[in-house]
């Protein structure tokens, strides 16, 4: 008896379920060629031209016109963002997903995100290959978080172009599967919290630790090849207790890159990273340190997320030793200490006058219980920044700008030079 009653009741909760949800969930096209219209904010594009909202280029698969073309080259390797304002935004979303057709003329690494009353979210990557076009569905979820959301735009972005590479986006059939309906809306908002920097809260993660669960990105990022051979890690290991073995000549681009007085900002955004290669690719153990890839990258999509205004800085604080000359021949060496104290920055440049850091143990990369004391100086004024906290820099004005960062760790210092173009 009581397994008949259980049939009948299952099927009429099923049912006021799915009638309780299309009561609350209605999708919403935000784009579909002619007759939907929007624009992209030129305060946030980098895209080297501004979009073509009815564009024809004939069938491509299921994308067909008209759609938005998005084109351009530029002479640098870089990241193209924009920010889509569609006319059907704002809406309140519960859950469901954003849908999109998208396609390129070039392979590339595509990323979309959303942003909304309390802030901007997460950025789901997806690699697009060249003149395929691809029907994506990314959960709401996933990029601004459970709950009742308020969508006020669509970013999109294309990481990692080539110089001198004509690139063309094609975008179409924009739309977002669960709006609330208007008569379902509350009238009560949720507020953004104080300070909460677009929405950004502290990890809380061990900087320690070498393991980071994706942030921003939809995955972890695959570690770099290891330079040395298991035999080779065995002979080193037996010379030395530490976790790293770097050549003379990788030890000497790391000291003059730290001590340098100036360089380029793209050069100055590479150094972070290129250094932390240097130091994670010798290593003699796996998972010794947070991947430095993985942590770079998860701040390159940080910075953009949030309109390169707001971005994390970028500290490395590593041991490690090289053999050291002992006679004028090199015919004796010896391994000796060093260390890897190092700040840096996600971004090349910064999308106006004020520029918010945060100092998130998520974006360390250290084997050391304590992390280094912070002091961040632009146009002679210095403000220490401490851990879980963040400050605001203000420049003078455009152009190029310095960023001189001082890290304290274990009696060790180190000041350099970061260097921005102030957009």
């Amino acid at each position: 008896m009581s397994n008949r009653m259980l049939r009948r009741i299952v099927p009429i909760a099923v049912f006021a379920a799915v009638a309780a949800y299309a009561q609350v969930c209605e999708e919403k096209v935000l784009y579909s060629g002619a007759g939907t219209p929007g624009q992209m904010e030129n305060a946030s594009r980098t895209f080297p031209e501004p979009p073509e909202w009815s564009t024809n280029w004939g069938e491509m698969g299921a994308m067909k016109p008209p759609y938005i073309r998005l084109s351009g080259m530029k002479n640098v390797k870089g990241d193209w963002i924009g920010a889509l304002a569609f006319t059907a935004l704002p809406k309140d979303v519960q859950g469901g997903a954003l849908r999109l057709k998208v396609r390129a003329t070039q392979k590339v690494k595509f990323g979309v995100w959303l942003s909304g009353a309390k802030g901007t979210g997460n950025v789901v990557f997806n690699d697009i290959s060249a003149n395929v076009t691809r029907s994506l569905e990314i959960p709401v979820e996933k990029m601004l978080g459970s709950g009742r959301q308020r969508v006020e735009k669509v970013w999109i972005g294309l990481f990692g172009v080539p110089a001198n590479q004509y690139t063309t986006l094609f975008v179409d059939d924009v739309s977002l599967t669960c709006t609330v309906k208007a008569e379902t809306v509350s009238s009560v908002v949720d507020p953004v919290p104080a300070n909460s920097g677009a929405g950004f809260a502290p990890t809380n993660t061990i900087a320690m630790s070498p393991v980071r669960k994706p942030l921003c990105l939809s995955s972890s990022v695959n570690p770099s090849s290891a330079a040395y051979s298991n035999a080779d890690r065995k002979r080193l290991s037996d010379l030395t207790t530490s976790a790293f073995v770097l050549s003379d000549k990788e030890h000497r681009q790391i000291r003059e890159s730290l001590e340098q007085e100036k360089c380029t900002p793209a050069e100055s955004r590479r150094l972070w990273y290129r250094n932390m290669f240097f130091v994670d690719r010798n290593r003699l153990q796996d998972s010794a340190i947070a991947n430095p890839k993985g942590v770079f990258d998860e701040a390159v999509a940080f910075a953009a997320a949030n309109n390169y205004s707001f971005m994390p800085l970028l500290v490395a604080d590593v041991e490690y030793v090289y053999p050291e000359c002992q006679d004028t021949l090199c015919a004796t060496t010896r391994l000796t200490k060093s260390r890897l104290l190092q700040a840096g920055l996600p971004s090349s440049f910064v999308r106006g006058s004020k520029l918010k850091l945060v100092y998130d143990p998520y974006f360390v990369v250290t084997q050391k219980k304590t992390l280094p004391q912070t002091e961040i100086c632009v146009s002679g004024k210095c403000s220490s920044l401490s851990v879980n906290k963040s400050v605001e820099l203000e420049f003078e004005s455009a152009g190029v700008q310095k960023v001189v960062v001082k890290l304290t760790s274990g009696g060790n210092s180190q000041r350099h030079n970061l260097y921005v173009e102030v957009k």
